[in-house]
């Protein structure tokens, strides 16, 4: 604080960059959590990692000479070691090797925690690190101190508590996660709410699918995708499968109730289309018991009852349906039971389609012929309507 000039009325003081009280001034209390404040680069580094995704994780600590919690270290990229300024998934690596063996700290990292509930595959998880090995007395301090960061970080949803980088693993979060219950649904408000822009992965995700797809020599990498919206309203990526998936695991990951977007692509060879083995499906999981805020959310309007054309364009389908537009091939709009997307189901359409019998071909062109006369017969009525207008009378 100062000093007392022994024959002088007067105090000199030294800055201190935080106010301390008499009593640890004349004498150093132990740090307890009351104690603690925040540095403001605190925030500053907790919004790069959680609103502005210029960073993959930061690692905080308590600076004992000031009684601040301080960040110390941070993940994020030089221009050359990400791709549109988004998070490397390879910083993880990075994150856990920052993280002292015998010292406590706090870790804000994103992680892909998008197949679970609302949660995305940039789920923001703040850890309590308390290693074995740390001082007895420090582990106490930070894990009693937690509370002070949780406060603070109002987006935070997933807090974890971890002693070995075993229990910092995506598997060991899930884990806890689902042992703590079942997941939480998409909290849509009651106000309107906008959807229309892509979680960092799902970019990146379709970006390889269309250029594998565009390819001669490439192997595909996914047999089937799962998108949802997730709880900060992007469109993100719930679950992905190589090809040699098994096909339940695809079902699996299409919720009782809760909406999705499915992708399956289907091996068609046995069909005997050499120039086209595969056939990608699109669909809009809508099941009956999902909430009904959230199944208007998805809804698409394919059916014409609700909207036109144009307006469903809009919708967070008609977006998600615009961006796999180069990837798939069949639309079966919207589903709302397994039965509908089965393997069996998907296969009958695909014959349907490339090896037709006699009697289906027969169908289709009268089929054709008959959208081929309403065309008509609507052009007919809007030159009717036109020739009216024209007069001045009134079309009936």
């Amino acid at each position: 604080m100062g000093n007392v000039a022994e024959s002088h009325n007067f105090v000199i003081f030294q800055w201190h960059r935080r106010p301390i009280s008499v009593g640890q001034a004349a004498r150093r209390e132990p740090l307890m959590s009351g104690n603690l404040d925040l540095d403001p680069d605190v925030m500053t580094a907790y919004s790069n990692v959680v609103e502005y995704l210029e960073s993959s994780y930061v690692i905080y600590r308590i600076d004992e000479a000031e009684s601040v919690i301080i960040p110390e270290n941070d993940g994020s990229q030089d221009d050359e070691d990400s791709e549109d300024g988004e998070p490397d998934p390879r910083t993880f690596d990075d994150f856990l090797a920052a993280l002292p063996a015998d010292e406590c700290r706090w870790g804000l990292c994103a992680m892909d925690l998008g197949s679970y509930g609302s949660l995305c595959s940039f789920e923001p998880v703040l850890f309590t690190w308390l290693p074995e090995t740390a001082p007895a007395a420090q582990r106490k301090l930070y894990e009693e101190s937690t509370a002070i960061l949780t406060r603070a970080f109002d987006r935070v949803l997933v807090f974890h508590t971890a002693t070995d980088h075993a229990a910092l693993s995506n598997g060991a979060v899930l884990d806890r996660l689902v042992a703590a219950g079942p997941s939480r649904g998409l909290p849509v408000p009651d106000r309107a709410v906008s959807v229309d822009r892509l979680a960092p992965k799902t970019g990146q995700l379709l970006m390889q699918i269309r250029d594998e797809a565009g390819s001669e020599t490439a192997t595909a990498t996914y047999g089937h995708v799962i998108f949802k919206i997730n709880r900060f309203f992007t469109l993100d990526v719930a679950q992905t499968g190589d090809p040699a998936a098994p096909y339940d695991e695809f079902l699996a990951g299409l919720p009782a109730d809760d909406c999705r977007w499915g992708l399956y692509t289907l091996d068609i060879r046995d069909l005997g289309s050499d120039s086209h083995p595969t056939l990608t499906f699109f669909f809009t999981w809508i099941p009956g018991a999902a909430p009904e805020k959230t199944r208007s959310l998805y809804y698409s309007g394919s059916d014409g009852t609700a909207m036109g054309a144009y307006e469903a364009s809009f919708t967070p389908t008609g977006i998600m349906r615009d961006k796999v537009e180069v990837i798939a091939e069949y639309y079966l709009g919207d589903v709302s039971d397994h039965s509908a997307v089965s393997r069996d189901a998907l296969w009958e359409k695909a014959r349907r389609m490339f090896k037709p019998t006699e009697a289906e071909q027969e169908w289709d062109k009268w089929e054709e012929k008959k959208v081929m006369q309403e065309a008509r017969d609507a052009e007919q009525e809007a030159h009717i309507r036109q020739a009216e207008a024209e007069e001045g009378g009134i079309y009936y």
